[in-house]
This record gives structure tokens, C-alpha cells and sequence, in this order.
């Protein structure tokens, strides 16, 4: 039954999930749009953003709006050492990432297992109170997920549209040879481009893993949702990779509160299917 409570919820649910599915997203078609990588390892940092986030907040109780951000730096500046020794050799090689990164996740996975262990962790909420607006009740973690994630995509459209390295990474992803004859040193832009792509992923694991639950497995859900928001939005679209993922959290949490979880994923992949048969290139995409 429909009841202005009950929709507030669905709708702070949604926001918080799309909010989460739109960093996922935003970090898979950086790369994909820029380096032409199909990164099939996206959820293995998602998972090691948990991981850090459990430690630095959890265990070592570091105040939460410094924990956030840390654990995810911490996450994408060692990603760099697999930037050099693996991502770089499948740059502008699409289907060659698609086998070798599926790899890098297994590698990663199956060593959190080994590290962690199968079982399931708790990161403690950062809020247990909530929001009381009229006859309407808000979850206050839900809420600070929203106003997180509203704030790194706040900072990172202005990176991408105002600064001199996102201009650079616009080309690049345009033209990388028209790029490099016009001065753009690619192999620093591909850097920065996996760097920020990383420290997306690795935010949005750890704000997954605490409203849900922590284990090596996590980033199974993680990934599939950033493959089909970027497929609804179009690949290589930032901007349709945002709406895939808004999509995705809205539909996500109506379908899940009113008719099940099973409904809502076959809604997903349905609309999925569909798309690329009738507008294979997204919603905001562009044929090729």
C-alpha cells in the first residue's frame, strides 16, 4: 500500500542506490571512453573500497567524512602499481582487456578469499537516527550517502569540464591521435583518467558494503550494474553512464519494495535486451 512514508523510503533508497550504481558506472565508461577498456575487474575495487573503508572506519575509527575519501584514495593510489604492470598493456585493445582483465578479477577475488575469508563483514553505520520531516521518516545513513556521492560527482564534472587535465581527457577520448599531435601527453592523461575511474569505484564499494554487507564477493552486483547502466546510457557517454545508473537505482528500489528482488533483476536485464536490439548504441550514446 502506498503511503507518503513508505515512498519517501523508496525514493531515499533509490537516490542512495543510484546515487552508489552512478560511480560504479562513471568509473567503467571513464575507461572504457578514454582507454577503449573493457574493465572487467571494476567490482574487485570495488570490494578492496569496502575492505579499506572496514578498517579505517571500522577498526581504526577514523572520523567518517575523513574515512570516506581516505579509504578510497588509499585503494586507487596502490591500483597504480596494477595500472603499470597490467591495465597499460590492454590500452586502445578492447576485446584483449575484456580476457585479460576477467582474469585480474579472479586474481583479485579469489586473494581477498585467501586474506578475508568467504565471511560476511558489518561496516557500522555512520548515523543510526532518523530524519523526521512531517508525517515522514528518512534514514539519516542513506541521506549522508546521497550528500557523498552528490559531492564527488559535483567535483567531478567540474574536473572534467573546467580543468585543463579533464579538456585533455575529452580529446583524448575523442581523437588520442589528434590528441597527441596537438601536445597532450596520453600516457599521463590515461594515468590520471584510471586513477580517478578507480577512486570512483572504490567510494561507491565502501558506501555499498555499509548499506548492505562486506565480502570478497560483493563486487558481483557492483559490476553487473556498471555494465548495464553504461549499456542504457550508451558506452563511452559519461553523462548516459549518470542516467543509467539513476535508472537503475529508482527501478531497483520500487520494483524491490513492491514485488521482489526477482522482478526487479529481470526488469534490468530486460530492458538491457531490449535496448540493443532496437537502439543499440544507448540512450545517449552515439552509432558507430
Amino acid at each position: 500500500m502506498f503511503t507518503p512514508t513508505l515512498l519517501a523510503q523508496v525514493v531515499v533508497n533509490g537516490l542512495s542506490l543510484g546515487a552508489i550504481y552512478v560511480l560504479v558506472a562513471l568509473g567503467f565508461t571513464l575507461l572504457f571512453g578514454i582507454m577503449r577498456v573493457v574493465n572487467f575487474a571494476h567490482g574487485a575495487f570495488a570490494v578492496l573500497g569496502g575492505y579499506a573503508l572496514y578498517y579505517l572506519y571500522g577498526q581504526y575509527r577514523l572520523p567518517y567524512i575523513l574515512a570516506v575519501p581516505l579509504s578510497a584514495l588509499l585503494v586507487a593510489v596502490i591500483s597504480l602499481l596494477l595500472e603499470r604492470c597490467v591495465f597499460r598493456w590492454f590500452y586502445q585493445k578492447m576485446f584483449q582487456s575484456m580476457i585479460g582483465l576477467l582474469g585480474l578479477n579472479m586474481a583479485l577475488v579469489f586473494g581477498s578469499v585467501i586474506i578475508w575469508d568467504t565471511y560476511e563483514r558489518a561496516i557500522p553505520p555512520a548515523f543510526n537516527g532518523m530524519l523526521q520531516l512531517g508525517g515522514v521518516i528518512l534514514p539519516l545513513d542513506r541521506l549522508m550517502v546521497v550528500a557523498i556521492a552528490a559531492a564527488i560527482l559535483a567535483l567531478f564534472w567540474l574536473f572534467m569540464s573546467r580543468s585543463r587535465w579533464g579538456l585533455a581527457m575529452r580529446a583524448a577520448a575523442q581523437d588520442v591521435e589528434i590528441a597527441e599531435a596537438q601536445g597532450i601527453d596520453t600516457l599521463s592523461t590515461y594515468r590520471l583518467a584510471f586513477f580517478i575511474a578507480i577512486f570512483m569505484t572504490a567510494l561507491a564499494g565502501g558506501l555499498y558494503a555499509q548499506i548492505y554487507a562486506l565480502s570478497p564477493f560483493m563486487g558481483d552486483r557492483p559490476l553487473v550494474v556498471a555494465f548495464i547502466a553504461v549499456i542504457l546510457g550508451g558506452m563511452g557517454s559519461i553523462p548516459g553512464a549518470a542516467l543509467g545508473g539513476l535508472i537503475l537505482g529508482f527501478t531497483e528500489s520500487f520494483l524491490s519494495t513492491f514485488y521482489g528482488a526477482t522482478l526487479s533483476a529481470f526488469v534490468s536485464f530486460g530492458v538491457v535486451i531490449l535496448l540493443l536490439i532496437f537502439r543499440p548504441w544507448g540512450l545517449l550514446g552515439t552509432p558507430e
